[in-house]
């Protein structure tokens, strides 16, 4: 959507053909940029209905491209993109298959027909490119912001901290993205835990929703807050479209995630000035500033999730914006390079 948001849409036209899950889908907002989404509800993902439906809206118009950009059985259906001599770009976002053995051997061989039609390949990260397309050369191109839209803002600091009635002794982390297994949502929890034994004003912003895949997920977190008793110390904000706002608020980010490619709220993160603890997992070309830092995420690592964030509570960095405008994020940078992929 980032990308979207910005891209000449004179010269290309994204249509969206996703997996309905009942959350935040901007079906809205495409269809105001004169683009159309396709839904395939999420208790129909058969293969069966997976090649019935990408095969319907593939020949509803003339397709230059198929960009493809997930892990899963979806990847059976590429080759009717090349049948339909209809160019194949194979986009990697993760540096794991998947959370688990199984599943990750499954999604290997999902991608095997991906990556046998595709004409170009792309990865967010190197170490995303590494992990799905092995030897294959790829191109990397890095997650896109709109970094002026997230510079650091004293007023929206004060509107929502007072949303959710902090106190100027309050110290509050944040933790931004889907509740999921993934995002490790739960290990945050173990370190707030830690925290508060020392200081109770330690607070935990959990910024997202879950969906249907995430409700046990979701379930399971509330239990260990009555178990820790951190029912006054965690709040859950569920979806919000102003994520942006929400990082001035912070005085700390974790993303403690099992397995990522870019994350996208890094950089946000970063263009806001924001102080942020990352899993050793994830790549480290996203590191602009310098109070940005990587842990193993880990029950021995506890202790240095605990003490680092006592350490870098209050280290904002206030000129972060013209950091990222330096860097491989630079989003004219990035649109160019979209643009080639179009061959534009």
């Amino acid at each position: 959507m980032n990308i979207y948001r910005k891209i000449d849409r004179n010269k290309v036209q994204f249509d969206f053909l996703v997996t309905d899950y009942g959350c935040e889908n901007y079906y809205d907002e495409i269809t105001r940029l004169g683009g159309n989404v396709y839904f395939l509800p999420c208790e129909k993902l058969s293969l069966k209905e997976i090649k019935k439906t990408f095969f319907k809206v593939l020949n509803l118009r003339k397709y230059d491209y198929v960009h493809y950009h997930a892990l899963s059985k979806w990847g059976e259906c590429i080759s009717y993109a090349k049948r339909l001599n209809i160019n194949v770009i194979v986009h990697s976002h993760a540096t794991k298959m998947s959370d688990t053995f199984i599943k990750s051997i499954r999604n290997r061989l999902f991608s095997l027909n991906t990556l046998s039609c595709a004409d170009k390949r792309v990865a967010v990260s190197p170490e995303a490119g590494r992990e799905l397309f092995l030897w294959e050369k790829f191109t990397y191109i890095p997650n896109m912001i709109d970094y002026d839209k997230f510079k650091y803002s004293n007023i929206t600091r004060n509107k929502i901290r007072e949303k959710y009635n902090f106190s100027n002794d309050d110290k509050v982390i944040g933790i931004v993205g889907r509740i999921s297994k993934q995002k490790n949502q739960k290990f945050a929890l173990a370190v707030l835990r830690q925290l508060i034994k020392e200081n109770k004003n330690y607070k935990l912003l959990v910024i997202g929703e879950y969906d249907d895949k995430g409700k046990k997920y979701f379930q399971m977190l509330k239990s260990l807050i009555r178990k820790y008793g951190l029912e006054r110390n965690v709040i859950f904000t569920g979806m919000v479209l102003n994520v942006w706002e929400y990082y001035s608020s912070l005085d700390l980010l974790w993303i403690p995630s099992l397995y990522e490619g870019m994350p996208t709220v890094a950089i946000e993160a970063e263009a806001n000035g924001v102080p942020i603890i990352l899993s050793s997992q994830i790549t480290k070309s996203l590191k602009i500033n310098g109070n940005v830092s990587y842990l193993k995420v880990n029950n021995c690592s506890l202790g240095s999730w605990v003490s680092l964030s006592k350490r870098q509570i209050n280290s904002r960095e206030f000129n972060s914006i013209s950091n990222v405008k330096e860097t491989i994020f630079n989003s004219k940078r990035v649109l160019t390079q979209w643009m080639r992929l179009y061959g534009l």
